[in-house]
């Protein structure tokens, strides 16, 4: 019999690699922690006009909407609190300043590290605070944080230094100015909420954040920058209902990034806002886990994610968003 010829098939490198790609994968993904979600109520602004709120709703001739017939409405204060592992994460803190209360007609708010208690959690073991921009009614109470490191865009602080020194006053105007600020570019960075920012930078306990930035395995800031304020940021948080994406005024309105109108026009282009909401359909999947500050639903069965809902301190509320495996529920 004749030698057969022995065949050698070349090892598939290729092969292998994608099953270690695929491997090393998975083992990151399960690194990435399930976290736990709340939304508590800082407080509530009392009969917005609702042309103000949401224009387009208002004023768009032969729209159906119902709202259509809505005067004004009533506005929260969203704080997002959120739990993933030993970690305890904010995005947005409300305010404080009892005399920015009485220039609002605000209802219903309490003390930040109160409302913590509630949920059972203490203002101190909060390790990090992402605000999504850095107007008054979205980055007080820092400095009832004293552990917390604040997480705030470069382009943010920008856009503060160029509004409040801008030499055209019209421009400059500030909310405690006589009359208020209307739509300026520094309308919302109060000085006492200044004060707040920039004792966390002054101290050292503050990430200036360039744009994207993973701050815990899944949990994600994104840059949203004019979607509300020159330096605007989103979050991505990982939950056991999917990904959920905190949106600060970028999100204003569930209904806005539903219906895709805007909403809460400040500095805001509105191409940028719709680029924001775009994020959280590509993230999520769809609209109903994007987070808004200001939703007049909230708390409610018409604002789904929110529906699990008590009242709390002072008439405010609060939302047992969703739980990770073997966290109890916080709801009384």
């Amino acid at each position: 019999m004749g030698k057969r010829a022995l065949r050698i098939r070349p090892f598939a490198w290729t092969t292998v690699i994608a099953a270690l790609a695929c491997l090393f994968g998975a083992a990151a993904q399960a690194q990435q922690p399930i976290c736990s979600a709340w939304l508590i109520e800082s407080s509530r602004f009392m009969n917005v006009p609702f042309g103000a709120f949401m224009p387009d709703r208002a004023f768009v001739p032969g729209s159906t909407n119902p709202q259509n017939n809505i005067a004004s409405v009533d506005l929260p204060v969203n704080i997002g609190v959120i739990k993933c592992g030993n970690e305890l994460i904010l995005y947005d803190t409300g305010w404080k300043q009892q005399e920015y209360l009485k220039m609002t007609g605000s209802e219903h708010w309490a003390p930040l590290p109160d409302q913590l208690k509630v949920l059972g959690f203490n203002a101190a073991d909060v390790t990090k605070v992402v605000i999504g921009h850095a107007h008054w009614d979205h980055a007080g109470q820092l400095s009832d944080l004293p552990n917390a490191v604040l997480y705030v865009q470069r382009e943010e602080l920008k856009a503060i230094e160029w509004a409040l020194n801008y030499p055209e006053p019209h421009i400059r105007a500030i909310n405690s100015d006589p009359g208020g600020c209307n739509r300026t570019p520094a309308c919302g960075y109060m000085p006492l909420t200044m004060a707040e920012v920039y004792g966390k930078v002054l101290k050292g306990k503050a990430v200036i954040v360039d744009g994207e930035m993973e701050i815990l395995p899944g949990v994600r800031i994104h840059p949203a920058f004019r979607a509300h304020t020159a330096g605007s940021q989103l979050l991505e948080v990982p939950t056991s209902v999917g990904k959920l994406v905190f949106g600060s005024d970028a999100f204003s309105s569930y209904e806005g990034i539903r219906d895709w109108m805007t909403a809460n026009v400040q500095q805001t282009d509105t191409v940028q806002q719709f680029l924001a909401y775009e994020k959280c359909y590509k993230i999520t999947g769809g609209f109903n886990n994007c987070v808004a500050a200001h939703e007049p639903l909230s708390y409610t069965d018409k604002y789904p994610l929110t529906r699990n809902a008590w009242v709390a301190l002072n008439g405010g509320r609060m939302a047992e968003i969703a739980l990770a495996p073997g966290e109890k529920s916080r709801k009384p």
